[in-house]
């Protein structure tokens, strides 16, 4: 939801973007945070492409905030779609589940954080941009070290942990000024029932996030590949899913590589 600050480009004047470092991979991409005006047809948008990556050759992609419904076209593909819960009532009930509360303790706390470096070494893989595991431990330690953040587990009667859903609270989108709060991630342990933690764990961040008068905004990481006849995994389904069980649909990033040696709008 968040990102670095941009630069307005001064031949585009509505069009506000510039470098970015992804912070997990390392990656240096072109962060287009704002299209003002700038016409969103196919060739107007590759033309876009095109004079960002002249201006910033160092980086390997662009990507584009999205604020409106639509359909990307090649070269651009899904990247990240962030989906938000305003009002925790509009959430389906999740029946009986087994006790939710805050994290508290070091054996809470080792397990959270370890499955927060699970979360970012998984978004990496399904989005085809590795990320090492030594760095994902180290941004799961400084996120659980954030203030704001709070981590909700499930917790059977023997006291074993069974998944966890993170938020951070007062987060700010540097581009709407809205101050929400982030489904940094939800982890159901292997063999458990995912879909009923879940929904109780979505609930309980919702509310937790309601009481603070913030929406709770989540996202969900496209894989590049997104076509099954290909291959691919179709994680639009995931969108339309929560979209079906009162999640609103918020902003969207594209993404695009970078134009190959020769290659012209």
């Amino acid at each position: 939801m968040t990102a670095p600050a941009s630069h307005a480009l001064a031949d585009l004047s509505d069009v506000v973007a510039g470098p970015y470092t992804e912070p997990l991979t390392g990656e240096r991409l072109v962060l287009v945070q704002d299209l003002g005006d700038h016409p969103t047809d196919p060739a107007s948008l590759d033309r876009l492409r095109h004079a960002l990556h002249t201006r910033h050759p160092e980086a390997t992609a662009t990507l584009l905030r999205v604020a409106r419904p639509a359909t990307p076209h090649p070269p651009w593909r899904r990247h990240l779609t962030y989906v938000r819960c305003p009002d925790p009532a509009a959430l389906p009930d999740p029946g009986p589940h087994p006790p939710i509360r805050p994290a508290a303790g070091p054996a809470d706390d080792e397990q959270v954080r370890a499955w927060l470096a699970q979360a970012f070494v998984n978004g990496g893989a399904d989005s085809g941009t590795p990320v090492p595991p030594d760095t994902a431990r180290d941004i799961a330690a400084d996120l659980y070290r954030r203030p704001g953040r709070v981590s909700l587990v499930a917790q059977e009667p023997t006291g074993r942990l069974l998944g966890h859903a993170t938020v951070l609270t007062g987060a700010a989108d540097e581009t709407t000024g809205e101050t929400y709060g982030e489904l940094v991630d939800i982890l159901i342990a292997p063999g458990e029932p995912v879909g009923p933690l879940t929904a109780a764990l979505s609930r309980a961040a919702a509310l937790h996030c309601h009481a603070q008068g913030q929406p709770l905004v989540g996202n969900v990481v496209h894989t590049p590949c997104q076509d099954p006849a290909a291959g691919g995994r179709d994680t639009w389904r995931i969108v339309t899913r929560l979209l079906a069980h009162g999640w609103r649909l918020d902003h969207e990033y594209w993404r695009a590589e970078a134009p190959r040696p020769g290659e012209t709008p």
